[in-house]
């Protein structure tokens, strides 16, 4: 992974406006960024956007052996993939600390947190059971990647639906979708996990932004850090903490922790109550007959999202109609002065010329005759 650095001047900006309660995109300090959830045309297929941040999520599911601790459980994998799609600072086929951590957050998440019935997976006990495999592609790193990331998983694997199986003797078959309904994955609770960044060791913000990760992230040249640090928050919709994971002046402030778990209850629950809706939404649309897939997010505002500049900033209290006029619109309704060089317009083939000095007369010319030639006092 290719280091990005901040120059001293962007670091020291942030943290000023930070404390003068502003942020770049003018959002305040628990807001959070537009979140668009769309799924694809097969079942575990979704694509989660938080800002400018996007994660596409895909569940497919294999029959294999169980684990010989968990005999009668399936199996769940997650795999996360940083390409250079995501970032100029990934490179292709190799694996960073950003990706391990993030395996290891959402493993924690989900995994420990016994949010799916892996039970309910089992064909056969001790022989054959199911694999759940969830893929997450980051498509553009803007920011707050876990919480995309933790997201985007959480909505493929409430969408998605494995083949109906059916055991006669020693025989196994495993149905189509045309023969079958297929059985959707059954899920205790919906966790996601949430940041938080802390900026001075007292202020802290959700939804940050990459350059505001970057910033409460970074060290002095003596190794001490700042005062800043994230903070990652796994909570379902009951209120129930499922991960919690502290990194710099949020291990040695507990009201920080405290605080920010009081604001990730009331946001998780605007998540969960948001993709319970778009699963049910989509699943009226599917038994309509209606075509689903990604084309229809293509729009003219992504295809002319490479236009864009790297860093959008929103002041606020701005008004466009409160600006003074412009200069050049201001002589545009003045008409011009008369100057002495303009063309008069005459009879063809004769030119005018006017002289100011005293005693001033026109001379007429013409090019048919010299004696046509008068003055005229």
């Amino acid at each position: 992974m290719r280091e990005n650095f901040l120059s001293n001047c962007e670091k020291s900006f942030l943290q000023r406006i930070v404390s003068e309660g502003h942020r770049l995109d003018g959002r305040n300090y628990d807001e959070s960024r537009k979140l668009d959830i769309a799924f694809g045309s097969e079942y575990g297929s979704c694509m989660v956007s938080l800002g400018e941040t996007k994660v596409l999520a895909q569940v497919s599911c294999e029959v294999v052996q169980p684990k010989l601790t968990r005999p009668n459980e399936g199996v769940l994998y997650i795999n996360v993939e940083l390409s250079p799609m995501a970032g100029p600072q990934f490179e292709a086929n190799r694996q960073t600390d950003l990706t391990v951590y993030l395996n290891r957050l959402l493993e924690k998440c989900y995994k420990d947190s016994k949010c799916i019935d892996l039970e309910t997976l089992c064909i056969v006990a001790e022989e054959k059971v199911w694999s759940l495999r969830v893929d997450l592609k980051v498509l553009n790193h803007a920011g707050n990647l876990i919480e995309c990331a933790s997201i985007a998983a959480l909505c493929s694997l409430a969408h998605f639906k494995r083949p109906d199986v059916t055991r006669n003797g020693d025989t196994i078959t495993i149905h189509t979708m045309a023969e079958k309904d297929p059985i959707p994955t059954v899920l205790y609770h919906y966790p996601i996990c949430l940041t938080f960044a802390i900026f001075s060791n007292d202020i802290m913000i959700s939804d940050p932004s990459f350059i505001e990760e970057s910033v409460c992230t970074s060290s002095t040249e003596e190794g001490i850090n700042t005062g800043g640090g994230l903070l990652v928050i796994g909570m379902n919709q009951y209120k129930e903490l499922c991960l919690l994971d502290l990194t710099g002046a949020a291990i040695y402030n507990s009201n920080l922790v405290h605080k920010a778990i009081t604001s990730a209850a009331t946001r998780c629950k605007e998540i969960v109550d948001m993709v319970k809706k778009c699963i049910v939404s989509d699943d009226t649309l599917r038994q309509k007959r209606v075509k689903i897939n990604f084309s229809d997010l293509i729009t003219s505002e992504h295809i002319l999202s490479l236009s864009r500049k790297d860093v959008s900033i929103r002041l606020k209290q701005y008004n466009v109609d409160e600006l003074p006029a412009k200069e050049e619109d201001m002589e545009e309704d003045i008409e011009p002065e008369p100057s002495k060089y303009d063309v008069v317009s005459s009879v063809p083939q004769t030119a005018e010329v006017i002289s100011k000095k005293s005693g001033s007369s026109w001379v007429e010319i013409s090019s048919e005759s010299e004696e046509d030639c008068t003055i005229v006092d």
